[in-house]
């Protein structure tokens, strides 16, 4: 059985210019930054969740046991970052299992949060 998502917490997006891209997301739509990555990427706030500009091939998680490396190279390779609750994990993880779905994690973070990429 699929576990509430409470919230996007991120949408990541490849992009070719960070300058600009940043100048567009903060100047034109307005939107604070969060966090600056500089020559990697920028981090704005949207509501109550943020959106992640990444230049090509910059984030990357080396392969594990279950999955090949997750790049974002550009195209379509984007992400999108879900929110559930902590207690949740485990069953998320387990209905992903469930439905033969190709994962990466779970990853834990300094600050607690469990990350499962898929």
């Amino acid at each position: 059985m699929p576990v509430l998502i409470k919230q996007i917490a991120e949408v990541a997006l490849v992009v070719r210019n960070l300058e600009r891209s940043e100048k567009f997301y903060t100047e034109v739509l307005g939107l604070p930054v969060f966090m600056r990555e500089p020559g990697r990427s920028v981090t704005v706030r949207l509501a109550n969740g943020f959106i992640g500009l990444w230049l090509p091939g910059v984030w990357e998680i080396p392969p594990s046991e279950n999955s090949a490396p997750i790049r974002l190279e550009g195209g379509s390779r984007s992400h999108i970052v879900f929110y559930i609750d902590l207690a949740d994990a485990d069953a998320a993880l387990a209905n992903l299992q469930r439905h033969g779905v190709r994962y990466y994690g779970p990853r834990v973070k300094e600050n607690g949060e469990v990350h499962i990429d898929f």
